[in-house]
């Protein structure tokens, strides 16, 4: 009867003290932006080298390079984001000349923020694209990201500007 009672409170023991299912690992993909622009009669206007184009992000101006080279490198088993800043990259396209865009990142996936990027075009206006990034939950595997450009709500990490 003790021997009985006693495997009942150990199996009772295990069963509420049970260790909790471990949380996911979960790999947040970085976020890149990408920039499209025209002129005033449709045409492309962004080139690999833009004399003064500047993007603004926490403080850092990046200019316009002509590859995706990093700014930063981590080595580790995990994916870190690489930043690689501001650069021009053709356009998959069969127009000739080429197609470019300009792209920005990687940014950290992973955290939360609430920054302003500010775009510095060569006719010295500026755009200001808004990034929200909060709310991650490994166990749905869900995150709320949300963009905004010049105070307008966006949909998506791609922006069309018409120069």
């Amino acid at each position: 009867m003790k021997r009985t009672l006693f495997a009942i409170a150990a199996l009772a023991s295990a069963i509420l003290c049970g260790c909790d299912k471990e949380s996911p690992i979960v790999d947040w993909s970085p976020v890149n932006i990408y920039i499209y622009a025209t002129n005033q009669a449709g045409q492309p206007i962004i080139q690999p080298e833009m004399q003064g184009m500047t993007l603004t992000f926490k403080g850092e101006t990046y200019t316009v390079r002509d590859s995706r080279t990093p700014y930063n490198s981590i080595h580790t088993k995990a994916y870190m984001p690489v930043m690689y800043g501001l650069y021009a990259e053709a356009v998959d396209t069969t127009a000739n000349p080429k197609e470019y865009r300009l792209c920005f990142g990687e940014i950290d996936g992973a955290a939360d923020m609430d920054e302003d990027i500010t775009l510095n075009w060569p006719d010295g206006s500026t755009d200001v694209i808004h990034y929200h990034c909060s709310d991650h939950n490994e166990r749905k595997l869900s995150v709320k990201r949300t963009w905004k450009l010049n105070g307008k709500e966006h949909s998506g990490n791609t922006f069309y500007f018409r120069k």
